[in-house]
């Protein structure tokens, strides 16, 4: 064939009813790939519970989340030797199977969805699967829906690997795993599906949407099936808001639940922290969590596991304030404890424990400051859950639709919401908006904001300057440079002196009412320059040249070097770094954000 022939060819449109045949394909497969991946991680979700509870028998005698009389059973040195032994074997497991890492959670799914295109180890998600089921057995004071969230993950992109699927069908299958972790785990499909959206896509675009609900779908059913259809707390009726009245005391609870957020949050990294400096290999943290979980469950055996018995319990109103409270301050260092020591377990569960015990000490004194008004501590009780939860996991959408679903009570609808919406907002002005991004900014990954800001977060001026900029000295005279500027049609002049040493710059506005002035052909570069500048640094990120650009108004900023202040080097202009940040923008609605791909350096 002809050469012309074969460009031709390979050029011509393909038939619009053939795109729209493909197109109808491409979306089968990918609704049967979210189908199978809600169906396997629906079966691993149980497969992961039956661990916990296979590993709470042999602890505890028993596999039922009732653990609490189970604990008061036993000795005192059997609490403290179980986690103990579980530490040790949980410590085993990371230094022999896992490389010695640390069991994984929420914050390493939006990483690998942020940064390494969706791609996680089946390996890590099996081993982190294995540790954190052995250790929330043995009593370590966490939750399992993160856990889950990972696995689930670690399951869809394995699948995606395998297949050698494009990157913005492993980012969608990715999330699908996690819809389909929280459904069965909470038997909440709604609350699933706009957990991955809103914590993990970070969006919501239609594309996502429709695979990322069957697969939510798919691990309700196989939950429902094997599980059964009830919602995980019984709550006894709630008597609804008293009165709409009573709507600033909610919002109330919304800020002391913001603030216990903050309190858990700090409490949790600075454990982190602690741990990392201690003189002793990783794999003994693990046995020193346990024992100073086992310390405080002597006293407090609600603390212990999941803690899912203590919450249903403060929904039944069955604690007294001061023991309310009690439990809120031990659960958060318990909890730091666990994780932080590498014991292993996600937060949510314990941020559900702790809105419970806040929401319903916070009840006890609005009932005795207005006694013929407050609604029951019941129903204040569940609005702290979804508000402290909101606050703690930056996803008010999901956290509420987690607690209608958790609970099966729509009547505390509207306490909820501005609970939830007031301590979100509380936290993201105060502090962060979710101990996931506090997380990965601990490691040098901002992606609060989304994955857009990440990239002008991380992305220094020097890799998006021009080099190509018009410079002349402080000597030169207003002949001269009338006539550059129009030979450059206005532009900017950027004046340095013999050393390159930047002094000021000049534009068409410096010249106006030059000729008016006296012995205005005797004027230098010097005398009309403007010096109030706003100046880059090479190493400084595309956040801070756009914020710089928006409050100058100006096109063009200089750009000085880094080690030697003074000397100019290149210039940004507005245009690329808005060109830039616009495009990862819709890359990241379509699926498709490169983080390589952008980083086209200028020289």
């Amino acid at each position: 064939m002809p050469m012309d022939q074969q460009h031709y060819k390979s050029h011509q449109k393909v038939p619009s009813g053939t795109l729209r045949h493909r197109l109808r394909f491409d979306h089968m497969i990918l609704a049967l790939l979210a189908l199978i991946i809600g169906l396997s991680v629906g079966y691993a979700t149980i497969g992961f519970r039956a661990l916990i509870s296979g590993s709470q028998f042999l602890a505890y005698g028993t596999g039922e989340e009732r653990v609490i009389s189970a604990v008061n059973a036993l000795e005192w040195w059997q609490v403290l030797l179980i986690p103990v032994v579980g530490g040790i074997i949980v410590g085993l497991i990371q230094k022999f199977l896992a490389g010695g890492n640390k069991p994984e959670s929420v914050a390493e799914v939006i990483e690998a969805n942020a940064l390494r295109e969706g791609n996680m180890s089946w390996r890590t998600g099996l081993t982190s699967a294995l540790a954190t089921s052995i250790s929330l057995g043995v009593g370590a004071s966490a939750g399992r829906e993160g856990p889950v969230v990972h696995m689930g993950a670690s399951i869809a992109s394995f699948i995606a690997q395998k297949l050698g699927l494009t990157t913005a069908v492993t980012r969608t299958l990715l999330a699908c795993g996690v819809a389909s972790a929280v459904a069965a785990s909470f038997n909440a499909p709604i609350a699933g599906v706009f957990f991955a959206l809103e914590v993990v896509m970070g969006h919501y675009a239609i594309h996502t949407f429709a695979p990322v609900v069957i697969a939510g779908v798919a691990g309700t059913i196989v939950s429902r099936i094997h599980i059964g259809d009830f919602p995980a707390f019984i709550v006894p009726n709630t008597g609804g808001i008293q009165s709409f009245l009573e709507l600033p005391a909610f919002a109330g609870l919304g800020i002391v639940c913001a603030l216990g957020a903050i309190l858990f949050s700090y409490s949790l990294l600075k454990t982190g922290d602690f741990n990392k400096r201690l003189p002793i290999p990783g794999w003994l943290l693990p046995p020193i969590g346990g024992l100073l979980v086992g310390l405080i469950a002597l006293q407090f055996p609600e603390i212990i596991g999941v803690g899912y018995e203590a919450t249903d319990n403060a929904l039944k109103g069955q604690y007294e304030l001061g023991f309310l409270v009690a439990l809120f301050l031990v659960k958060i260092i318990a909890t730091s404890v666990s994780i932080g020591f590498n014991f292993g377990g996600g937060v949510f569960g314990p941020a559900l424990f702790l809105g419970a015990m806040l929401g319903g000490a916070y009840g006890y004194v609005a009932g005795m400051a207005l006694p013929d008004m407050a609604s029951s501590v019941i129903l204040y009780s569940m609005v702290g859950m979804g508000a402290f939860a909101s606050a703690v996991l930056g996803a008010p959408i999901s956290t509420i639709l987690i607690i209608f679903e958790l609970t099966g009570d729509y009547q505390v609808t509207i306490a909820v919401m501005i609970a939830s919406a007031i301590a979100s907002l509380a936290v993201g002005l105060m502090h962060r908006s979710s101990i996931f991004y506090w997380m990965l900014e601990r490691r040098g990954m901002h992606l609060e904001g989304g994955k857009a800001k990440y990239l002008l977060q991380t992305t220094r001026v020097e890799n998006i300057m021009d080099r190509h900029f018009m410079t002349i000295q402080e000597e030169t005279k207003i002949a001269e440079i009338r006539n550059l500027l129009l030979a450059h049609r206005g532009g900017k002049l950027l004046v340095t002196n013999t050393a390159g040493q930047l002094r000021g710059i000049i534009t068409a506005s410096e010249l106006v009412g030059i000729d008016d002035a006296e012995n205005h052909d005797d004027l230098t570069a010097n005398d009309i320059c403007r010096e109030d500048l706003f100046i880059l640094q090479t190493q400084d990120n595309l956040e801070t040249a756009l914020e710089m650009l928006e409050t100058s108004g100006e096109s063009v900023l200089p750009v000085l070097d880094s080690h030697n202040n003074d000397s100019v080097v290149a210039v940004v202009h507005a245009q690329d770094v808005l060109q830039l940040y616009n495009q990862a923008l819709l890359e990241v609605q379509d699926g498709q954000y490169d983080l390589k791909k952008r980083l086209s350096v200028k020289k």
